[in-house]
Order: C-alpha cells, then structure tokens, then sequence
C-alpha cells in the first residue's frame, strides 16, 4: 500500500464529497445539496486561501481520507494563530491502516509551519471510535463543544 498526504486538487473533489457522504450519513439527517457548481466555487474559494489546507490521503492513486485545516489568526497574548480541523474522514475500507494518522501529521506539520500555539477539532458525540483514534494519538479532550444549527428565516 503506497500512502501520500497531500492537497487536494479540483479533480479530487468528487472524492472528497463521497468520502464526507459517508461520515453525513452516518450522523446527520440529509441536508440540501448544494449543487455542483457551488461546492466547485467553494473549492476553488479554498484552493486559493493560503489560510486553508484542504488534504486528501492518497492509497495507489485512490482517494481515501480528507481533512480541512484553517489557521485563524488569534488574539492571543503571543498574537500566535490557532489551527481548526473541519471534516476529518477515512474511507471505512482503509481506517485502522495509518491513512487518519498520516493525514493528521501532515496537519501538524503544516501548523507548526504557520507559527500555530494549538490545534482544535470536534468531533460528534455518537463518533466514539474516532475519540479513541484522536487519544491514542495524543488529543486531549479539553473543551466542551457547542453547535447551532443555522436555517433559512
């Protein structure tokens, strides 16, 4: 298995929007589909933003993990910026094979390059094997976490 971590590119995106099918799925009722398009604009939005890092796990040319850090400058006393992992998933085929832990590296590696002070995830309560995954690989649950969804008015 040749294993490589890195950005995604436009051609990845089918890939990267199945793989985040799978975790919706699983934990969220259906919600409206953007449409083609949009999620194409919301890439290249992305793409183009040297604060974002959208990533893709690379299996022998076959798409099989993502994840999307942001580097959001803080107010912190160092004025340091922090690091927020989005849409963390493996393809359920290739999880407990190093694709996560690959992936999360190279997001260690990319906020240490930016001068981050932490990084930060949340994951959804009902997602216990990935809290063990996030455990053993040193994560700390430190916060509670709180969503809102937003709905048309």
């Amino acid at each position: 298995m040749k294993l490589a971590v890195r950005a995604a590119v436009e051609s990845d995106l089918p890939h990267v929007l199945a793989l985040l099918d799978q975790m919706d799925d699983s934990m969220y009722p259906r919600r409206d589909d953007a449409g083609e398009a949009d999620r194409l604009s919301v890439f290249r939005q992305m793409a183009a933003d040297p604060s974002q890092h959208l990533l893709v796990a690379d299996v022998d040319g076959r798409v099989v993990g993502t994840v999307h850090l942001i580097v959001i400058p803080h107010f912190s006393r160092t004025c340091k910026p922090s690091g927020l992992l989005e849409s963390m998933v493996v393809d359920e085929a290739y999880r407990r094979k190093g694709v996560g832990a690959a992936l999360l590296r190279e997001v260690q590696r990319l906020a240490r390059e930016a001068g981050c002070y932490k990084l930060a995830l949340s994951s959804n309560l009902a997602r216990r094997g990935a809290h063990r995954f996030y455990s053993r690989l040193g994560w700390k649950r430190t916060h509670y976490g709180f969503s809102l969804e937003q709905h048309d008015e």
